[in-house]
């Protein structure tokens, strides 16, 4: 699968929004850590308003679980936190990972 990249400088939503009609995966690169959870935001709202689902996920989030096995209460709330959010997106048509501090990586899914 061909994934395109872009410069957070270099899209803009409307073209953002094409893909999202067009049902491609794309990178967004070189996001400004200040408009990071604006971005994240964006490109949510982009997807829910043409009907779709999405799932949004810090990337590597199952690392977690081994930090968590230092204290088992923390690998468990761990587990438990992720297996929870995965219910309640269960079967996205997007999924948008967090790659910190600069990249988002939205893939469709279906």
């Amino acid at each position: 699968m061909d994934i395109s990249v872009y410069s957070a400088s270099e899209i803009s939503n409307e073209e953002i929004s094409s893909m999202i009609v067009e049902k491609k995966s794309f990178k967004i690169k070189e996001i400004e850590s200040d408009f990071f959870g604006d971005t994240v935001k964006t490109i949510e709202k982009l997807i829910e308003s043409q009907g779709l689902t999405c799932r949004v996920y810090t990337a590597g989030r199952i690392a977690a679980l081994g930090v968590g096995v230092i204290t088992i209460v923390g690998g468990v709330a761990a587990g438990l936190t992720i297996a929870a959010h995965n219910i309640a997106t269960y079967n996205p048509d997007y999924e948008i990972a967090k790659f910190y501090p600069t990249t988002l990586a939205i893939t469709y899914k279906k």
